[in-house]
C-alpha cells in the first residue's frame, strides 16, 4: 500500500511539473508547410491600401496574360490567365469591338462599375 501511494504521488509531482511544458505545446497544421509557420500575418489590409492591392495584382495577371506585348488582351487569353471576370464581361469592356482590351479599358469598366452600384 505504502509504494502505491509513493507511487501515486510521484505521478502527481510529474504530473504538476509537465504540466506548465503541456500547456506551452504549439499544436502544428499539417497542411501548413514548415516555412510558413514562423511567419507573422501582416496586418489587415482595408479601404484604399485594398483597392490598390487588388488592383497590383489584377494588372499583374493583366500584363501576364499579354504574352505578344501589346498592352491588350483578348478574351482567350484573359480566359487562359484565370481572369474570368473579364473574359466574361468581355463585350461591355470592349465596347469599341476591336476584340482585344486594354488595362486603360478594364479600369476605366471597373470604376464604371462601381460608381453605378
Amino acid at each position: 500500500m505504502r509504494r502505491l501511494l509513493q507511487a501515486f504521488c510521484l505521478a502527481m509531482t510529474a504530473g504538476l511539473f509537465a504540466a506548465p511544458a503541456l500547456a506551452q505545446a504549439v499544436l502544428r497544421d499539417p497542411a501548413i508547410p514548415e516555412s510558413l509557420r514562423h511567419v507573422t500575418p501582416s496586418a489587415e489590409t482595408r479601404g484604399e491600401a485594398l483597392q490598390a492591392q487588388v488592383q497590383a495584382k489584377l494588372r499583374a495577371r493583366f500584363e501576364a496574360a499579354d504574352t505578344t506585348g501589346a498592352g491588350d488582351i483578348s478574351r482567350a487569353q484573359a480566359e487562359a490567365a484565370g481572369l474570368g471576370y473579364v473574359a466574361r464581361h468581355f463585350d461591355e469592356i470592349d465596347a469599341s469591338r476591336h476584340g482585344s482590351v486594354s488595362w486603360t479599358q478594364v479600369q476605366a469598366w471597373l470604376a464604371q462599375r462601381q460608381r453605378s452600384r
